[in-house]
């Protein structure tokens, strides 16, 4: 039973690696080159076509900069105030699902342990009954039940480093992201050229 809730855990596990490596690419996050024509539509006077350009690119720093120019008109503290609101918004997008991976790899010892609690009441329910003697069935009954162990060991380990590496990426896009939308707000301002 044991043995099938990790297969369960390390099967979800590598579908969140597999769906957050491609989903927390720099080039769907925050890619440059699109940032970039938005930011010189802007210095040219052209809002128009960098909403446009906004619309078009389904990303997260794109959907930030449409929110900022949709609120040019808005005081400094506003838009700012905006931005973090939806700033909040997209990275709560970028977390998806990485705390999952963080649950797979706290509980997934837990289980490997409780696999080899059971295993092991198994081992001495066969003692009590056929005796000390037959040292196969011992053996055998050992091994299964070491074997949730490292199970459980082989689902937590790479689940805690895919968790800890998303993580960390995330942070990275967070400051970049930031730093990007204030330069943008300067930009729409007039202080910066």
């Amino acid at each position: 039973m044991v043995m099938y809730i990790l297969l369960a855990a390390s099967i979800l596990a590598l579908t969140i690696v597999f769906e957050r490596s491609w989903s927390l690419r720099r080039s769907v996050v925050l890619p440059i080159d699109k940032i970039v024509s938005i930011e010189t539509a802007v210095r040219q006077g052209n809002v128009d076509a960098a909403m446009k350009a906004c619309s078009d690119n389904n990303t997260a720093m794109s959907r930030i900069l449409w929110v900022a120019l949709k609120n040019r008109g808005a005081r400094r503290a506003v838009m700012k105030e905006i931005l973090e609101e939806i700033g909040r918004q997209e990275v709560a997008h970028l977390e998806r699902y990485i705390g999952v991976l963080g649950v797979i790899a706290a509980v997934s010892p837990l289980l490997g342990l409780l696999g080899t609690v059971v295993g092991m009441i198994e081992v001495f329910q066969v003692i009590s009954i056929e005796g000390v003697g037959k040292a196969d069935i011992l053996a055998g009954g050992i091994s299964k039940a070491l074997n949730t162990t490292a199970a459980g060991l082989s689902v937590a380990i790479p689940a805690l480093v895919a968790y800890r590496i998303f993580e960390s990426r995330v942070n990275l896009f967070v400051i970049d992201i930031e730093q990007h939308a204030l330069r943008f707000v300067e930009l729409l301002k007039g202080e910066r050229e």
